[in-house]
């Protein structure tokens, strides 16, 4: 999926996300992902991040070592914007745009949602019922596959349990 954005669009962005320029230089993903593995802190030097929410350290990343048998990658989503924060989203990058399509079509339903104004309601952690129907992805966190990826904060341990439970 991700492959095919790029041969396409080469950069794009939908809705809040803002996918890299494939290759290098300005905003391109592999300066991004050298410039923050550079820095040695887990999880990046397990993921490829291929975007994020526009000028917000707020990022999303593919796990290779995590693939299934066809190759797809399960989706983190990494906030640094203060601490860094940890959790898997979606089990592939085609979940993970189509959890973001239902998300933002519920946006006009919350009380505090005004257009062109950021809201208090964000992804993922306003969306745990829509991360839940994940059922792969479910699979793989009740297996044990993100641990030591995932951050042990109380926020991503609270929304961990919450998506389970669901």
């Amino acid at each position: 999926m991700l492959a095919g954005i790029y041969s396409r669009a080469g950069r794009a962005t939908l809705g809040d996300i803002e996918l890299y320029r494939p290759g290098s230089g300005p905003d391109g993903v592999l300066d991004v992902n050298a410039w923050l593995r550079g820095r040695g802190q887990a999880p990046f030097p397990s993921c490829v991040l291929f975007g994020q929410v526009s000028n917000l350290a707020y990022y999303y990343g593919v796990v290779p070592a995590l693939a299934d048998a066809r190759g797809v990658q399960p989706v983190l989503y990494i906030d640094m914007q203060e601490e860094l924060l940890v959790v898997p989203v979606a089990s592939s990058v085609d979940q993970l745009f189509n959890q973001l399509a239902r998300f933002m079509e519920l946006l006009p339903g919350e009380p505090d949602f005004i257009p062109g104004r950021c809201s208090t309601t964000t992804f993922p952690f306003a969306a745990a019922g829509l991360v839940a129907q994940d059922t792969a992805l479910v699979e793989m966190m009740r297996a044990g596959r993100f641990d030591g990826l995932v951050t042990r904060d109380e926020e991503s341990q609270r929304w961990m349990r919450q998506v389970l439970d669901l």
